[in-house]
């Protein structure tokens, strides 16, 4: 099944949107909010591969990011209209104080060894810190799991999308919801069609 090029969104109060299909940088795409048909237009100012997300407005730095009616996560960085919507190469622990690292800064060390995507974050062993919040913690102290590889002597960075504070606790609801929408549609079995959510 082919699906048309695209960004679909679930709730009148989502910021971030879904391509259905790769779309280019530059481009025009419609926007489809479920219940109410085309309610706009977004130009990526990047390449969005199939099934990630595209922010439909500008978020501001520690502003909240809204999929489906819930909020999935907390901006870091400015993300502006268009931009593609992701983790760059950290998932924090959930013992660390979000909100304290952003306003800190963004930086939270640097690998001294090349750390694999998956492999987790200890002081000492492959993270340098240089953040403040970090710096006290005992050596071997988990501080989060590479989302993608990072070079030997690379920065480690909170990623532009991290879940919500103060826990950044996976919200398994959210997860399955989409999970299970998204099995459904690439398989055909739904089409666009009322889905309630909250």
């Amino acid at each position: 099944m082919s699906l048309p090029a695209l960004v679909y969104k679930v709730s009148g109060r989502d910021n971030v949107g879904t391509a259905l299909s790769r779309l280019e940088e530059g481009v025009e795409y419609p926007v489809y909010e479920e219940g109410r048909g085309f309610v706009g237009t977004v130009k990526p100012r990047v390449p969005v591969p199939a099934w990630h997300k595209v922010a439909l407005e500008r978020i501001e730095e520690g502003g909240e990011v809204v999929k489906f009616g819930y909020v999935i996560g907390v901006a870091v960085t400015v993300v502006e209209e268009g931009d593609l919507v992701h983790v760059t190469n950290v998932l924090l622990d959930p013992t660390h104080d979000f909100r304290q690292m952003v306003r800190q800064g963004l930086v939270l060390g640097t690998s001294p060894v090349r750390v694999e995507k998956g492999e987790v974050l200890r002081v000492g062993a492959n993270l340098k810190p240089l953040h403040p919040a970090l710096r006290s913690l005992p050596p071997r102290a988990r501080v989060g799991v590479a989302a993608s590889a990072i070079a030997e002597g690379g920065t480690v960075r909170l990623g532009n999308i991290v879940e919500p504070p103060p826990r950044l606790r996976r919200n398994e609801r959210y997860v399955r919801l989409v999970r299970d929408f998204y099995r459904l549609l690439r398989a055909g079995l739904i089409e666009f069609a009322r889905v309630e959510v909250g």
